[in-house]
């Protein structure tokens, strides 16, 4: 059988999981659902489930990848047309936008970070080194290179700030604000920019 015929194939297989899994997400909730239940629902061997996907951590990761290209492009629109609004506004612009992202997906980045963090099993790609939060980093750490640069924001080690600004809205402390303490997201949203962002601007 040619290649491309396989690589069709294998992409109906996986494109059939996902979308297999996304629906039984929903319906059930991400920790009701077992690799087995997603396995036997899209019709494939369990063999052939574990060899694309060692466990859930993996497949929420391809689930979100389009999810996330989505956050990615309206973010990059932004900035591209962002003119001539300061690095802070641009900056507090982004969080926003991925703190409403976390909100609609909180529950698939809660699954992955579990995965990625847990010692007895482990995601293929680590959470820190997967593509999207990469990009966040990246993008965040580059605007406040740019803040610094222009002596709008405190001389602070932009790269540790990104990282650690970004485990502030870790998904986990993100579902408990949200259902243990009663924050909506607008509340979490302005806290989190009073507290962290605004005391690194002048």
């Amino acid at each position: 059988m040619p290649d491309h015929t396989l690589r069709r194939d294998d992409d109906k297989i996986s494109a059939s999981i996902l979308q297999t899994t996304e629906s039984l997400f929903s319906k059930y909730g991400v920790e009701n659902v077992s690799m087995h239940q997603i396995a036997k629902t899209a019709k494939v061997g369990q063999g052939t489930m574990y060899r694309r996907y060692a466990n859930k951590g993996d497949l929420c990761m391809d689930l979100m990848k389009e999810n996330f290209q989505d956050l990615q492009d309206s973010v990059r629109h932004y900035l591209e047309n962002a003119g001539s609004i300061s690095v802070k506004e641009k900056l507090f612009a982004v969080f926003k936008k991925q703190l409403y992202f976390l909100e609609r997906h909180s529950r698939l980045f809660e699954t992955i970070h579990s995965f990625s963090t847990s010692t007895c099993e482990s995601a293929k790609t680590n959470f820190y080194e997967a593509p999207p939060y990469v990009f966040m980093h990246t993008l965040i750490r580059s605007l406040l290179e740019e803040a610094i640069r222009a002596e709008a924001a405190r001389p602070v080690n932009a790269d540790f700030t990104a990282h650690t600004l970004m485990a502030s809205i870790n998904p986990k402390v993100y579902i408990f604000l949200k259902k243990e303490k009663g924050y909506t997201t607008d509340e979490i949203i302005d806290n989190f920019s009073r507290t962290f962002l605004e005391p690194l601007f002048f």
